[in-house]
């Protein structure tokens, strides 16, 4: 007969063993998710999903419900990818970090792998309820839920919220409540013209094509590919100030400060461009002066400021 051993516990022992077991379980949860992160089909800039739009709802009535150590799914509307949040603070947004490690896995899909201040619309489900709001996409200041990959939190935005730095609403953020809520046309149908200049240049600056072809009198196929080239030559552009050209009410000369990608310096650019009033749909812009942007041999360098820091960002 072989020697055997027979092992014996008690049952204090028995049980130290059992959450040894429960703990490596987790450990190496932890370590495959990190390690492989969750394989999607979707992908940010193929066809949009059809997603349920999200109420348009207030930030005074959001705060009531969103509070602070609430959990949420977080939905964005380009990609119908979804993640988990909980609400860790803030006055006048939403300051949220991910659950876990793959929850964050999933918003950095989103944002193609690299973190961003771009402003996306987004669907937040509390429960059964679904309210429009926008997120920015960078890990910023304090962040307290260990095990989740993400330094920091970032910000969601819902309707009238106002940044923490400066207690504005920022166009951006709205722009995109309006398009997780389905009333982007609505909005800017009740805008003057200058007021929809500008929402065509905070859609090109968040690289949101849609958005910016919905601003457009009849965009034409050479329109079109001119603005999915400006998203692809511009990191940024913001506009500095925009006056009619001789008291015409329908031709404006629109002052831009940008950015070209693999440029070292901001530059700034003069444009002309034409409106059309459509009586109950509002002002939509001609399209024809915005190529005028392409052509960086028109641009003037800025040597002594920078206009775009992302210190001023955290909004």
């Amino acid at each position: 007969m072989r020697n055997s051993v027979i092992l014996i516990l008690k049952p204090k022992q028995l049980f130290k063993l059992f959450l040894v077991v429960v703990c490596l379980i987790t450990l190496l949860g932890v370590v495959r998710d990190n390690i492989n992160p969750p394989r999607v089909n979707s992908l940010p800039h193929s066809v949009p999903p059809e997603i349920e739009r999200g109420e348009f709802l207030a930030w005074e009535a959001v705060d009531q419900i969103f509070r602070r150590y609430t959990n949420a799914t977080v939905i964005d509307v380009d990609t119908g990818l979804s993640f988990q949040v909980q609400r860790r603070g803030g006055t006048y947004h939403a300051d949220v970090q991910p659950l876990t490690a793959h929850d964050t896995a999933i918003m950095k899909i989103i944002y193609n792998g690299t973190w961003s201040w771009q402003r996306k619309a987004i669907v937040v489900k509390l429960g059964s309820q679904r309210i429009a709001a926008s997120m920015n996409g960078m890990p910023h200041g304090a962040g307290a839920i260990r095990g989740n990959d993400f330094k920091g939190h970032f910000c969601i935005h819902f309707r009238d919220s106002k940044v923490h730095q400066s207690g504005k609403e920022n166009l951006a953020h709205q722009m995109m409540i309006w398009k997780a809520a389905g009333k982007f046309q609505q909005m800017i149908t009740a805008m003057s013209p200058e007021e929809v200049i500008e929402v065509l240049m905070n859609a090109l600056d968040q690289q949101d094509a849609g958005l910016a072809l919905k601003t457009l009198y009849k965009p034409s196929e050479k329109q079109r590919a001119d603005i999915e080239a400006m998203l692809q030559q511009l990191t940024h552009i913001r506009v500095q100030r925009i006056r009619s050209e001789g008291g015409n009410p329908q031709t404006f000369w629109v002052y831009l400060s940008l950015q070209y990608r693999g440029g070292n310096r901001d530059v700034e650019k003069k444009i002309e461009l034409q409106v059309m009033d459509q009586g109950e749909a509002g002002w939509r812009i001609i399209g024809d002066g915005l190529q005028e942007i392409l052509n960086r041999k028109t641009s003037v360098e800025i040597f002594d400021v920078r206009i775009f820091d992302d210190g001023d960002q955290c909004n």
